[in-house]
């Protein structure tokens, strides 16, 4: 096959380029790595964070109930009741990293406090994908077990209500339309 001579240089000259910057790049990351500035990263057993985590986890299981329930929204004795419940249904599984505790106190604390991912992830010492995983598991285990958590509300009105002059007009009207 035969090429122009103009073209068959400029080819040749794009060549040259690619090669020179390959050899610059070479040159340069041998540099970098004699330096010691492109150390590679040793993931090993993260001691403080774990430390940080159990302390949490402490603070919350073996404090009074007045400090769980602001930390949980739930007293120690019907917490304990509901994890239980978890596992023994097989619903909510402890990990090698995480309890079912830890991952119920992970759902409680975003939707008892509205707490964002970011917020948890940061108390709990986990990434957020892992509080995202946690708490679609638990809220998965409370889906199922909704029929015995949940209790439909009643058609009746509380006498109070009844007997109070501010909000009787109002509930007289729904009364009616969820007949």
């Amino acid at each position: 096959m035969w090429m122009d001579p103009t073209n068959q240089w400029s080819v040749m000259a794009t060549q040259a380029a690619a090669m020179v910057v390959v050899m610059i790049a070479f040159v340069f990351s041998r540099v970098k790595r004699l330096r010691g500035e492109d150390e590679p990263i040793v993931y090993g057993p993260r001691a403080i964070a774990d430390e940080h985590r159990r302390k949490n986890l402490d603070l919350i299981y073996n404090s009074t109930d007045k400090e769980c329930i602001a930390m949980l929204r739930m007293s120690r004795v019907p917490f304990f009741a509901l994890c239980n419940l978890f596992r023994q249904r097989g619903l909510v599984l402890d990990s090698i990293n995480a309890s079912v505790e830890e991952q119920v106190s992970m759902f409680l604390r975003v939707v008892g406090h509205n707490q964002r991912f970011r917020v948890v992830h940061q108390s709990f010492r986990r990434s957020i994908e892992i509080v995202h995983c946690h708490f679609h598991q638990v809220l998965y285990a409370v889906g199922e077990l909704w029929s015995e958590m949940i209790k439909p509300p009643g058609l009746e009105t509380h006498p109070k209500i009844f007997g109070s002059h501010r909000w009787n007009p109002y509930f007289k009207v729904m009364n009616l339309f969820c007949l």
